[in-house]
C-alpha cells in the first residue's frame, strides 16, 4: 500500500515538473551559437549564463591551466569595461557576476534583476566576446595564478584528489588538474592566449542561457544584436582519449604532516552522465548517501566510524567515477573499509521497492528545489547542453528518474561495483622520524 501511495504522489511530481521543464525557447543563431531561453513569470529575477565547450581536458600539454587562466583574464579588460569596470556596473545594478571553470567546460554568469537584463547580457557579450588579453595584463595576472595553485598545494584534499585523479586515469586528460602547472602557466604568451581564446570562445562553441522574468523575442533580438554579431569559426577538433579498461586495484597512500585525520577516498568506473545505467546510479547513491535517512548516515555517522564522508559521481561525459570519500580516526581505517563494502553489499541484497521509490521521490524534490532559483535552473540547462550534450537530459531528468525500477538500481551495482576493481587513495597524518 506504501508503495502505491508513494508512486501516485511520485507520478504527480513527475508530471509538474516535465510540463515546466519542456517551456525551453530554443533558437541557433546564423553564426552557429545557441540561444537557449526559459522565460519564468513566478519570478523578478533572471540568470544569464554564457557557456563554453572548453575545459582543461581540451588543452595540449603546453597549455595546462591556459582554459582556468583565460578565465581570470577576460575580467581583466574588454573592449568597452577596462580592468574591474565590468564587476562595477552589475554590483551597481544588485547583480552578481562569476565564473567557473571545470575539465569540460567554461561559464560567465550573472544573476540580476529582471529589469537590468539588457546592461547583464551586454557586460556578458563584452567580457567573453570582446576581451583584450594586454601583454602587460597576462604577466600581472600570472603571479596571481601561481599563487593560486600554490595555496591548493597547501591544501591536503587538494592533493589527496589531485591524487586520487592521476591514480584512476592514465591515458585521459582528466588526469592533470584544471589550474595547469606552474611551469606551464609561467610559459604562456599573448599568441597562446589568443589562439586558445579565438578557437574556443566563439559562436560555434558557445550558448547563451537565460532564465527568468524576460521576453524571449526581446530576448533574441539583443542576443542577435551582440553575439549574433560575431563570426562563427570551425572549432578545433579535440581527441580526447578514452581511458583503457582498468584491470585489479590500484592504491597509493599518502602520509602528510599537516593532518590529524585520515582522509580516504575510493572510487569505481560508472555510467557517464546521460546515460541510462545512470539513473538506476543516481538512486543507489541517494539511498546510501544522501542525507540523515542513508544508510552511510546512519551506520557510519551516526554510530562514530567517521567524522564525514560524500558519496556521487563525477558528472563526466565520458569516463565517469563513482566515489565515496570520508574521514576517520587513522587507525580505524581497515574497519571503516570493510564496513563500507559490508554495507553496499547489505543495501543491494536488501533492497526494497519502497527504498527505491523513496530515494526517487527525495532525488525529483531536490532537483525541484534546485530549480525554483533561476541560477540553478540556468546551470542545469547550461550543464546539460554543453557537457551532456543532450537537452533531453535537462528536460527528462525527472521522467527518467521516474522510470527507474528496483532491477536497475541492483544492475548498477551488479556491474559497477567491483571488490576487485577499483582506485583508492588514503591519506594519514606523517608520524615523526618517518621518511
Amino acid at each position: 500500500m506504501m508503495v502505491k501511495f508513494l508512486s501516485l504522489l511520485f507520478l504527480e511530481v513527475i508530471v509538474m515538473a516535465t510540463a515546466l521543464a519542456q517551456e525551453l525557447y530554443i533558437r541557433d543563431l546564423p553564426n552557429g551559437a545557441k540561444l537557449i531561453v526559459k522565460p519564468r513569470e513566478d519570478t523578478s529575477a533572471v540568470a544569464i549564463h554564457v557557456w563554453f565547450r572548453v575545459g582543461s581536458v581540451y588543452e595540449k600539454y603546453d597549455e595546462k591551466g591556459m582554459a582556468h587562466f583565460l578565465e581570470h583574464m577576460l575580467f581583466n579588460g574588454s573592449e568597452k569595461y577596462p580592468y574591474g569596470e565590468a564587476d562595477v556596473v552589475i554590483e551597481s545594478l544588485g547583480g552578481n557576476i562569476n565564473a567557473g571553470t571545470s575539465k569540460d567546460f567554461t561559464y560567465y554568469h550573472v544573476e540580476i534583476a529582471s529589469l537590468y537584463w539588457r546592461e547583464a547580457l551586454d557586460v556578458l557579450y563584452q567580457i567573453t566576446m570582446k576581451a583584450l588579453l594586454e601583454e602587460e595584463m597576462i604577466e600581472k595576472e600570472k603571479p596571481i595564478v601561481i599563487e593560486e595553485l600554490r595555496r591548493g598545494k597547501d591544501n591536503p584534499t587538494t592533493v589527496l584528489w589531485e591524487t586520487f585523479e592521476k591514480t584512476a586515469y592514465k591515458v585521459s586528460p582528466y588526469r592533470f588538474p584544471v589550474i595547469g602547472f606552474e611551469n606551464t602557466i609561467r610559459n604562456f604568451t599573448r599568441e597562446m592566449l589568443l589562439n586558445f581564446y579565438r578557437s574556443f570562445y566563439q559562436p560555434r562553441n558557445m550558448a547563451v542561457v537565460v532564465v527568468g522574468n524576460v521576453d524571449p523575442k526581446e530576448v533574441e533580438e539583443e542576443v542577435l544584436r551582440t553575439f549574433g554579431r560575431e563570426e562563427g569559426r570551425p572549432v578545433p577538433k579535440v581527441q580526447i582519449p578514452n581511458e583503457p579498461e582498468q584491470i585489479g586495484i590500484r592504491f597509493e597512500k599518502i602520509e602528510d604532516p599537516r593532518i590529524e585525520k585520515a582522509y580516504w577516498i575510493i572510487g569505481w568506473w560508472a555510467p557517464s552522465i546521460g546515460k541510462t545505467d545512470y539513473y538506476g546510479m543516481a538512486v543507489f547513491d541517494e539511498i546510501i548517501g544522501s542525507g540523515r535517512t542513508s544508510v552511510f548516515y546512519r551506520q557510519l555517522k551516526e554510530k562514530g566510524l567517521v567524522y564525514s564522508f560524500f558519496t556521487g559521481d563525477l558528472g563526466r561525459p565520458r569516463d565517469n567515477l563513482f566515489i565515496i570519500s570520508a574521514t576517520f580516526d587513522p587507525e580505524r581505517y581497515e574497519e571503516v573499509k570493510k564496513r563500507v563494502f559490508e554495507l553496499l553489499r547489505e543495501t543491494y541484497e536488501n533492497l526494497t521497492e519502497e527504498q527505491v521509490e523513496e530515494a526517487k521521490s527525495k532525488i525529483i524534490n531536490s532537483r525541484i528545489f534546485e530549480e525554483e532559483k533561476v541560477e540553478g535552473e540556468a546551470y542545469d540547462i547550461g550543464y546539460s547542453y554543453t557537457v551532456v550534450r543532450d537537452l533531453d537530459f535537462y528536460r527528462f531528468f525527472e521522467h527518467n528518474i521516474g522510470k527507474v525500477r528496483k532491477v536497475e538500481v541492483m544492475r548498477f551495482f551488479e556491474r559497477y561495483i567491483k571488490e576487485d576493481r577499483y582506485v583508492e587513495v588514503l591519506m594519514v597524518p606523517k608520524k615523526e622520524g618517518s621518511r
